[in-house]
């Protein structure tokens, strides 16, 4: 059975993903910055998991992390990066301090995480590495500038780690799943002050009134089960194969079947070297 490394396990996806691979009589390395909220899944599944504290933004405590379930006989050959939380709001109008740690979270955790694990992968001749995207890792989104830079970010770390590590068995894939039924757009979701106090003077008012009412409708209603996530991946372990990519849930399908057209690409211009000029295309035939 694999030990599977798990960060943000307290909760949403991460939590999904735990209980799938405990029930499943896998063992686990539960990551949390509160590791107390995993306390029952280590009582329902006595021996086969650990729980440790973990802020992904801290580079130490991510080896510190690693060798300490070595130290403990739990040594990882699945990590599952799934820690991270949406930031909205219009980038003009994100906070510094925000704009930092959307960074550090979502896509410095992913790095720190995968240099902590790759050698010990490595020196056991293979494994999986599962990077928690998103759809939006894809497509950009007004409105969640930041965080698609995140995704972005994250979807092309990984299709680049994946060819680096492929030479030792070393399966990384990116995991982009469109809406599930977490605390995404609830209580873990961050926002711009002019979003969350809805400020008739920003001018992003009418953005921010549609991003408040979507997400207000989103919270927890979202069609996706977070446990199919966890058996989509136990089922890659199991195989003892990935994919790169793994886009998970109908609505992002069908996301991806709507911009895909737009895809090569909105706008695009290939200019030569021997050309110092970009054409305007007419009125009829321009895609924003």
């Amino acid at each position: 059975m694999a030990v599977w490394l798990i960060t943000g396990s307290s909760r949403g996806i991460g939590r999904a993903i735990a209980e799938v691979v405990l029930e499943a009589g896998h063992r686990a390395i539960l990551t949390a910055r509160n590791p107390a909220l995993v306390a029952d899944l280590l009582a329902r599944y006595a021996g086969q998991a650990i729980a440790l504290p973990l802020d992904v933004r801290e580079r130490s405590q991510a080896f510190w992390i690693v060798e300490t379930a070595i130290e403990r006989g739990f040594t990882p050959n699945v990590l599952v990066n799934n820690a991270g939380y949406g930031l909205v709001g219009a980038l003009e109008e994100l906070s510094a301090e925000s704009i930092l740690r959307q960074v550090e979270t979502n896509l410095l955790g992913v790095v720190w995480m995968c240099r902590a694990v790759i050698p010990h992968l490595r020196a056991q001749g293979g494994g999986f590495i599962f990077n928690v995207s998103s759809i939006a890792g894809y497509y950009g989104f007004k409105g969640t500038s930041l965080y698609n830079a995140t995704k972005f970010a994250v979807t092309g770390l990984s299709e680049a780690l994946a060819q680096e590590l492929s030479g030792w068995g070393i399966y990384v894939a990116n995991v982009a799943p469109g809406p599930y039924r977490t605390d995404w757009a609830g209580s873990s979701l961050e926002k711009s002050q002019a979003l969350a106090t809805l400020d008739p003077q920003s001018p992003y008012y009418e953005l921010n009134a549609a991003m408040a009412q979507r997400y207000a409708a989103m919270d927890r209603q979202q069609p996706g089960d977070p446990t199919q996530i966890g058996r989509v991946l136990l089922d890659c372990v199991e195989k003892g194969w990935a994919p790169m990519h793994i886009i998970l849930g109908d609505e992002a399908r069908e996301t991806w079947e709507r911009y895909e057209p737009l895809r090569v690409f909105p706008q695009l211009q290939f200019v030569g070297h021997g050309r110092n000029e970009v054409k305007r295309p007419s009125e009829g035939t321009m895609r924003r």
